[in-house]
C-alpha cells in the first residue's frame, strides 16, 4: 500500500510538471510534446528525465524522485527553475 501511494505521489508530480511546461510554452507561441522517461531502481523509479520537443528543437532535464514528489501540489524550486531554462532554450 505504501509503495502504491508513493507511486501515486510521483505520478502526480510528473503530471503537474507536464502541465506547468505546457502552460509556459503557450506565451512563447510554442506547442510541443512532453515526454518522461523513468529511471528505475530496485524499489521503483528513482527519478525521471523530462524532454520537451517544440519546433524541431529538444531540451531535457533529469530530476530525482524527491524533486518530482515535491511537485505533487505545486511546481516550484529547482524544478521550476529547470522548466524555465528548458522553455528559454526552445524559445530562443
Amino acid at each position: 500500500m505504501a509503495n502504491q501511494q508513493s507511486r501515486e505521489t510521483f505520478d502526480t508530480g510528473l503530471k503537474k510538471i507536464r502541465l506547468e511546461i505546457k502552460s509556459r510554452l503557450v506565451p512563447h507561441g510554442l506547442f510541443g510534446s512532453v515526454t518522461e522517461t523513468d529511471v528505475n531502481g530496485a524499489d521503483g523509479p528513482t527519478g525521471s528525465t523530462i524532454e520537451i520537443t517544440a519546433k524541431g528543437r529538444t531540451s531535457s532535464r533529469s530530476f530525482d524522485r524527491k524533486q518530482i514528489e515535491d511537485c505533487h501540489l505545486r511546481v516550484g524550486g529547482p524544478v521550476l527553475t529547470a522548466v524555465n531554462a528548458m522553455i528559454d532554450e526552445l524559445a530562443h
